[in-house]
């Protein structure tokens, strides 16, 4: 007994040793921090303990630490400098995000060149490495970036590993990866926006540059060889079901392949992909040229998104829905968000500060979403409108009709949605809570013959809660058979593996549900997930 406690002692102090090891820090809360939070998910997955500091708190984590990841440091303080050198001077190094500070970059072997957004679209849309520059790093990782911290490496002191090639495959020459004997500097951010088991790999490397004993190349390629054995196994036991659902979501109105859209329903056709929910509207912004909604950047740049993704859907069988952000304005243009402003239509929140959402009680916004409706089927034959954000926002003060405000706006849809057309609404999959968060019955809206389809986004990592929600939704049969459950693979709320994937896919069938809408179309789905379930669940 004496031994076994003592063989514990050290294996939880080795273990506290492991996760102080590394660090990662999040200049301010909010953007850095999620962006943070994922470097620090990402590195889990690759078995790597990393501890999450703030400006505050970086000082005690980075006492002993061999490598720390600096995230959002445009201008560090003198203090701050003052740690980062101190841990340096230890032997530290660093992994630096999106900074334009001269004396960090000093450090770290690189010279800031400035602020640059992007000349055209997709010109920064992909990274492509160095040649055994580093260990386990990946050849090449996708990523749209629309902004950049362009840098230099100074001459003796840092090394360009990767350079931005644009959406056609082009290298623009300009850095994306800086290294020394400092560590690495990237001139962007790394997005949760797909490539995520690259983006990794990548970080992993880094790791394993500094510390082999907690990451090497061979022992990761060995992982995933066995991983995706395992997975491809249990992935080929499952067997289809006749006439179910496999919708996707499509948040960037793009496409996987910005450009080409035929590429993006080829694969889509290829994995068993039913139907797609793409984002071209909202209440302030249009990705085709409306004369009800503001025009967007990608329609001005990119050109008619819906027509194109209508063009390369015929044949493949795959249905489209346009897809509309209904009181919500988040995506719109400062011009127009002062537009509502102006008009009135815009919420407050319960401090009494303005808000990008729009308020469902007034009836001129009611008729600008009820009017672009009518102008997509009058100009587009899609097989489908989906709506979304057909709520109050959370924090709003709500009337006592809340509820009934929504529903009513609802069945005005329902007289707009011509048939064939189908009507789907995406909603909060927490009911009852939902009526009172955020005003919104859908249950009724399905018991009333108001929608074909409601899309509840049950967005977690939690079985048993996912399975709380089926219940829920599977408490009449007439509900279940008109249910399509969301399951959130790259969400906020949740991000998933195949295996998750396929186990909430089967007790979705288990509970007679419609079928399924996976969010969201990106290259982890792609490559990671959407394989998986053809060989054998779709």
């Amino acid at each position: 007994m004496r031994r076994f406690l003592l063989s514990l002692v050290c294996a939880c102090a080795a273990a506290f040793a492991v996760a102080s090891e590394i660090v990662v820090v999040a200049h301010e809360p909010g953007y850095y921090t999620s962006l943070a939070k994922h470097v620090q998910r990402w590195l889990k997955e690759q078995d790597v303990a990393a501890d999450l500091a703030t400006p505050q708190t970086m000082a005690a984590a980075m006492k002993d630490a061999s490598l720390t990841f600096l995230v959002g440091f445009n201008n560090p303080t003198s203090a701050e400098l003052k740690t980062i050198r101190a841990n340096r001077a230890m032997g530290g190094r660093f992994v630096v995000f999106y900074s334009e500070s001269p004396a960090l970059a000093e450090m770290m072997g690189v010279k800031p060149l400035g602020y640059k957004t992007a000349a055209y679209p997709g010109q920064w849309s992909r990274m492509d490495f160095a040649g055994n520059f580093l260990e386990g790093c990946p050849a090449s990782i996708r990523q749209t970036s629309t902004c950049l911290q362009k840098a230099a490496a100074i001459p003796g002191k840092g090394r360009v590993m990767a350079t931005w090639s644009d959406r056609s495959g082009k290298s623009t020459g300009e850095p994306a990866w800086i290294a020394s004997s400092a560590g690495y500097w990237m001139t962007h951010v790394l997005l949760a926006d797909g490539d995520e088991d690259l983006k990794a790999q990548l970080l992993g490397a880094f790791v394993g540059s500094v510390a082999p004993k907690l990451w090497s190349a061979r022992r990761f390629a060995a992982k995933r060889q066995a991983e995706h054995a395992s997975v491809s196994a249990f992935a080929k036991k499952q067997v289809p079901r006749p006439n179910e659902i496999h919708a996707v979501w499509d948040h960037t109105g793009c496409g996987l392949y910005p450009g080409d859209w035929s590429r993006t329903m080829r694969l889509l056709k290829a994995r068993g992909v039913t139907d797609l929910f793409v984002n071209v509207a909202g209440a302030g912004f249009a990705h085709y040229p409306s004369a009800v909604l503001p025009r967007s950047k990608i329609w001005e740049q990119e050109g008619d998104q819906l027509k194109a993704c209508l063009a390369a859907a015929k044949g493949t069988g795959v249905r489209v829905h346009a897809w509309i952000l209904c009181f919500n304005a988040t995506r719109s243009s400062p011009e127009t968000l002062a537009l509502f402003q102006k008009r009135g239509w815009r919420l407050k929140d319960r401090d009494g500060k303005l808000t990008e959402y729009l308020d469902p009680s007034n009836a001129a916004v009611q008729k600008h979403l009820l009017a672009a409706i009518d102008e997509i089927q009058d100009r587009y034959a899609v097989n489908g409108i989906h709506l979304d954000f057909v709520r109050w926002y959370e924090r709003s003060v709500r009337p006592a009709t809340a509820a009934e405000t929504i529903t009513r706006f609802v069945a005005s849809a329902r007289r707009h949605v011509r048939r064939p057309a189908l009507f789907t609404t995406a909603v909060l999959g927490k009911y009852p809570q939902c009526v009172e968060t955020v005003g919104q019955a859908w249950p009724g809206w399905i018991d009333a013959g108001l929608v074909d389809y409601a899309v509840p986004m049950d967005y977690t990592e939690d079985f048993a809660k996912f399975e709380s929600f089926l219940r829920q939704h599977a408490q009449t049969a007439s509900r279940a058979r008109r249910t399509i459950v969301g399951i959130g693979v790259t969400a906020n709320e949740s991000r998933l593996s195949p295996v998750q994937v396929i186990r909430q896919n089967l007790l979705v069938r288990r509970y007679g549900l419609a079928g399924v809408a996976l969010f969201d179309l990106d290259t982890t789905l792609e490559k990671r997930i959407l394989p998986y379930l053809k060989m054998g669940l779709w």
